[in-house]
């Protein structure tokens, strides 16, 4: 499918499930130790800016047939960084320079291969183990409805990778196909982290009268 045939409708639909993310991913960061949620809603920010810059791409591509690379190319650098910052806010007594070394190997070796592959599989990885996190926290205040949207959202958006796999990728059935499974996946994690937050949350009987 090219940008002449690529519906701007489908184009717009594209920022849908990129704002539930950015939004569930800046709630999270909330429950984040002092001091590490600003850190961890800048976090947030930048795999929100990753998705949007993918957006407006393919909505540039649809309504203008105008290419920019470098806004297609933003996505997995900006996710990756995004999500390492995340998480290290997430781990209360984790110390931040495992974190800077891993996101600074796998940039290094990106360079290095001329290859986008290893921030990919990073910027994959960061997300899920954001919603692992997430259900775990949710666990520890007994959110079960909480875990289950967890799962649901990682488990629909690993089932984006068959769909973009397959031959009739390009047809327009399978386009919407497969934004209407990443609506649905984000929406879930959102719900989830609405759901987590609310968990932590002082009831009115702990708060002091």
């Amino acid at each position: 499918m090219t940008g002449h045939d690529y519906p701007v409708v489908l184009a717009v639909e594209d920022f849908v499930p990129t704002l539930l993310a950015m939004y569930g991913f800046w709630l999270l960061a909330s429950l984040g130790a002092p001091g590490r949620v600003t850190p961890g809603r800048i976090g947030a920010v930048l795999i929100g800016a990753g998705g949007i810059a993918k957006s407006v791409w393919k909505l540039l591509v649809a309504g203008f047939n105008v290419d920019l690379p470098w806004l297609e190319g933003a996505l997995f650098p900006l996710m990756s960084a995004g999500a390492v910052l995340l998480i290290w806010a997430l781990l209360p007594t984790a110390p931040w320079w495992p974190f800077a070394a891993v996101y600074a190997a796998v940039v290094g070796g990106a360079l290095v291969a001329g290859s986008m592959k290893p921030v990919f599989i990073l910027a994959t990885a960061g997300v899920t183990t954001i919603s692992v996190i997430g259900a775990v926290y949710a666990g520890r205040r007994r959110a079960r409805l909480a875990i289950a949207l967890y799962t649901l959202g990682i488990v629909l958006v690993t089932a984006l990778v068959p769909l973009r796999n397959h031959p009739d990728h390009e047809t327009l059935r399978l386009q919407w196909t497969e934004q209407g499974t990443n609506t649905a996946a984000q929406l879930a994690f959102l719900t989830a982290v609405w759901l987590t937050v609310r968990a932590y949350r002082p009831s009115p009987s702990e708060v002091p009268a």
